[in-house]
């Protein structure tokens, strides 16, 4: 079985923008997942890859409870306090800024932003994105047997000897 360790997490910054459900199922399909933010560290290195001004998706949401994309409890924070806009939406998601306060605030998961992803070194990546290939094949391999067997038994079956 492989495993990746997230100890030292590496962050990717995505320029295209995607409603927050669809950045979370790009970071997941390319990397890891969404960045989740742990401490003041993770906070300086996710800030140092933002270009100036820009407002892009973290892996932070709540639905109803707080909690980062990959299920992890929320224990670090950097809010933005003014202009925090809640309202009645029951899900919300979290973003990161380097413009006027570089805090996190809440918006409607439906704004297309661009995102910030964690990821292992690539080598790991790679060597996931293996694993998942192997699996894919072997299925597909299981299911092609499958139909070819049940197509015989048709043929059979309408056509006998």
């Amino acid at each position: 079985l492989f495993h990746c360790s997230h100890l030292d997490p590496e962050f990717v910054y995505v320029s295209t923008t995607m409603p927050w459900s669809n950045a979370q199922t790009y970071c997941r399909e390319n990397f890891v997942d969404m960045a989740s933010i742990r401490n003041d560290t993770e906070y300086q290195q996710v800030q140092s890859l933002i270009p100036y001004g820009h407002y892009p998706w973290i892996g932070l949401y709540r639905e109803p409870n707080l909690q980062w994309s990959n299920g992890s409890s929320v224990l670090f924070t950097s809010w933005d306090t003014s202009g925090i806009f809640i309202g009645s939406m029951r899900v919300i998601c979290g973003a990161t800024s380097t413009g006027r306060s570089g805090k996190w605030k809440m918006l409607s998961c439906e704004t297309r932003l661009p995102f910030v992803c964690n990821g292992p070194p690539g080598e790991c990546v790679l060597k996931l994105k293996s694993e998942y290939k192997k699996l894919l094949l072997i299925s597909i391999r299981h299911v092609l047997m499958s139909i070819i067997f049940l197509f015989s038994f048709w043929q059979k079956c309408i056509f006998p000897d």
